[in-house]
C-alpha cells in the first residue's frame, strides 16, 4: 500500500510515532523509487544517444600490413 501525507498526519493526531515513522520512511522511499527510475531513463538516452566514430579506428586497433606495424615505418 503506497503511502500518502494524510496518514503521516493521521499518524501525528493520534500520537502513534511507529506508524508517523513508517509512514514517512515509505513516502521518501517512493519518491526515492521513482528518481532512480528517471534517472535510469536519462543515463539510458544519453548513453544511447552519443556520437559515434566509427569511421575512425583507434591506435590499439590499427591492423598490420605485410607484417609491418607503424612502429617499423
Amino acid at each position: 500500500m503506497p503511502y500518502e501525507v494524510i496518514d503521516a498526519v493521521k499518524a501525528v493526531s493520534d500520537d502513534n510515532t511507529s506508524v508517523f515513522q513508517d509512514t514517512i520512511n515509505g513516502i521518501l522511499a517512493d519518491r526515492l523509487r521513482e528518481r532512480i527510475g528517471v534517472e535510469k531513463v536519462a543515463v539510458a538516452q544519453h548513453m544511447f544517444n552519443e556520437p559515434e566514430f566509427a569511421d575512425e579506428t583507434p591506435e590499439e586497433f590499427e591492423t598490420e600490413i605485410d607484417g609491418e606495424s607503424d612502429e617499423d615505418v
